[in-house]
């Protein structure tokens, strides 16, 4: 072998490994980039006395939720998505109707950052309101399934306290 060969050899070598290494660093920086704009969502209940008390859903990501499918539960019993019909048997269950959101469009966007009451009362009177607190706390489930911008797709739950899954 002649020079020039050894040199085309050696040049074909670094080049298909400069190859290898650019698709692996591609690969990697789009998983980084599915990371950083992913969407955590959690179900909150609060309770404020004389001030907001539900239940909410809150966006702790660093991209936009984008919620696909909705299911509540009230003791045990499916009552379909987060919404109309659903919505509105979950405030007839309490004495004072509190206000209501429902997830009807699809998909509902919860921005990075935010959080939404999906069932509440502005000013919280444990004499008034404890059967909502009761409600929120010990008879409700949901289950949200949402997607970040890439498409992929997250699932959480919340389940009553002190009772086996209705899921």
């Amino acid at each position: 072998m002649d020079a020039d060969t050894v040199t085309a050899i050696c040049a074909t070598v670094i080049a298909t490994a400069s190859f290898g290494v650019s698709i692996q660093q591609g690969r990697v920086a789009r998983q980084h980039n599915r990371h950083s704009v992913a969407p955590v969502l959690e179900i909150w209940t609060q309770r404020r006395l004389g001030g907001q008390t539900g239940i909410s859903l809150a966006n702790h990501g660093l991209g936009p939720a984008f919620v696909t499918r909705s299911n509540v539960w009230l003791d045990g019993v499916h009552l379909g998505s987060w919404g109309g019909e659903a919505l509105e048997t979950i405030r007839n269950a309490v004495r004072e109707r509190p206000a209501g959101m429902g997830m009807t469009r699809r998909p509902w966007v919860i921005p990075a950052g935010t959080s939404r009451f999906l069932l509440h009362v502005e000013h919280y009177d444990p004499q008034r309101h404890e059967d909502l607190w009761h409600l929120v706390r010990h008879r409700l489930a949901v289950e949200i399934t949402y997607e970040s911008i890439y498409g992929d797709s997250y699932r959480i739950s919340r389940l009553p306290e002190g009772d086996s899954p209705p899921l």
